[in-house]
């Protein structure tokens, strides 16, 4: 299931969820990172997203402990 518009921003160590409408943003540490059968996977050390969701700013969200961000690796296809 899809949610409101929201960006994820990926830096140096953290990801920050920023949800459209509202003032909070969600900062998580980065746990580590991997790139693998053209997928790229991103551990969190938290939830950031809720148990309805599945994507978030372009992001396949899963987890019930922390957050796992997956995406495929190369140019975007826009829908």
């Amino acid at each position: 299931m899809k949610t409101e518009t929201c960006t994820i921003a990926i830096g140096e160590g953290v990801a920050t969820v920023k949800r459209s409408g509202t003032r909070g943003t969600a900062v998580a540490k980065i746990l580590g990172t991997v790139e693998a059968d053209g997928v790229e996977v991103v551990c969190l050390d938290r939830l950031v997203h809720g148990i309805h969701e599945s994507e978030l700013g372009g992001w396949h969200v899963a987890g019930a402990v922390t957050t796992l961000l997956s995406r495929p690796i190369g140019p975007r296809q826009q829908a």
